[in-house]
């Protein structure tokens, strides 16, 4: 690829955006214990990850899947690239704007939509944290070393049926960017970060749920579990 390091990154970077403003984080699939049928109407880390492999890989950069620990589980799918010899990570199935790629070099920081993400590197393990209303927490954390291919392929493949729980297993999931905001429905709560402030939408009821999807983020929940992403 006949392209700077630099341009390499702001490529694979502004493909990570335009995936977190297109196409949501989301547990319906796992919900309604259903199948995805597009790769376009998002859903959780693999899903996303997927999805953004499939443009990254097309794009002419190279793309590896990769699984992250939250807690005491290796659950979370990330993407690893390589660009000019070194390693870096996309996160991209995060519930939480993740845009920026994390190096395997050096740590970084940086904020977002009023939250700030930070890596920190000892020896070939990274840790993720992520700041929002003023807490920090450690997101999740991962061996920054080439893993398999089939293995993290078959674990995907059997994710609904392995009797692996997840961190979102216990009520609705769905976030995404949206305009200058992201907002994230957790349950009957709606949150909505920006760079100008926090405001948070309690007591959703759950009759309420579609039409607060497609009021807020302009989608058609209905889209997604038919798995038409034309309807």
């Amino acid at each position: 690829m006949n392209m700077t390091l630099s341009e390499q990154i702001c490529l694979a970077e502004s493909i990570l955006l335009e995936k977190f403003r297109l196409e949501p984080f989301h547990n319906l699939y796992r919900l309604y214990e259903i199948e995805p049928q597009s790769q376009r109407l998002g859903g959780t880390c693999s899903d996303k990850t997927l999805s953004y492999l499939t443009e990254i890989n097309a794009s002419g950069l190279s793309g590896f899947l990769h699984t992250a620990r939250i807690g005491d589980q290796e659950c979370h799918r990330l993407a690893r690239l390589e660009i000019q010899g070194a390693s870096y990570f996309a996160d991209i199935g995060n519930g939480w704007p993740s845009i920026r790629l994390y190096p395997s070099h050096q740590s970084i920081e940086y904020s977002c939509f009023g939250m700030r993400f930070r890596s920190e590197i000892s020896g070939s393990k990274i840790q993720i944290f992520h700041t929002r209303n003023g807490k920090e927490s450690l997101q999740m954390q991962f061996d920054m070393n080439p893993q398999s291919q089939k293995a993290i392929d078959d674990q995907i493949l059997n994710r609904f049926n392995s009797g692996t729980s997840y961190p979102f297993d216990q009520g609705l999931r769905f976030s995404m960017i949206v305009g200058p905001k992201f907002l994230f429905l957790r349950d009957t709560t709606l949150e909505i970060y920006s760079e100008t402030g926090f405001e948070r939408i309690d007591g959703i009821r759950a009759s309420d749920i579609h039409d607060v999807i497609w009021r807020y983020y302009n989608i058609d929940i209905n889209t997604i579990i038919s798995g038409d992403p034309c309807r």
